[in-house]
């Protein structure tokens, strides 16, 4: 299968994220968030005009294509709450990819950016219920650093692991 990892550089490429989003976050956690919480979080981080302000701020997203077609998506940045540290704000696939290696794939291409952006390691939140993605996580070298529950308005918390990766290992 021919991959690519394409960077976004407008809205209307944007819409492709969200349009995966739709897809896969119902089914990754049906299990782990109600209903209404999944709208609310899609809604906080998908509307057009949040993802739209985070490009402008140098969030970088990143479609990755298998044979020509969307299969999943990345986004990061510079984060601001570690020194010397680059923040993987999304990743995410379609569950026809899970356990085909896009994932470590994609994981590897963020590695290597942390790396050019001149920042040691690499974090991220994972939901502390999305065992499946905690164990991808491990596998690809990082380590829990910190448990953190923050409130996301409307009534809502994301009850987090916050997980970091040494770049060169």
């Amino acid at each position: 299968m021919q991959a690519q990892i394409k960077t976004v550089r407008n809205t209307a490429e944007l819409a492709i994220i969200r349009k995966i989003a739709d897809q896969i976050w119902p089914v990754t956690f049906q299990a782990i968030l109600s209903p209404e919480q999944i709208v609310y979080m899609m809604q906080m981080m998908y509307a057009p005009e949040e993802m739209a302000c985070e490009l402008a701020e140098g969030r970088v997203f990143e479609i990755l294509h298998l044979d020509g077609e969307p299969a999943g998506y990345v986004s990061y940045g510079v984060y601001s709450g570690a020194e010397s540290a680059v923040k993987l704000h999304k990743l995410y696939l379609l569950k026809q990819f899970h356990g085909q290696g896009w994932g470590s794939h994609l994981l590897k291409h963020v590695i290597g950016e942390t790396d050019k952006l001149g920042s040691r390691y690499l974090r991220l939140n994972v939901n502390k219920n999305n065992h499946a993605a905690i164990k991808a996580y491990l596998r690809n070298g990082f380590v829990t650093v910190e448990s953190v529950k923050i409130d996301i308005g409307n009534g809502f918390v994301m009850d987090d692991f916050v997980m970091q990766r040494e770049v060169k290992q």
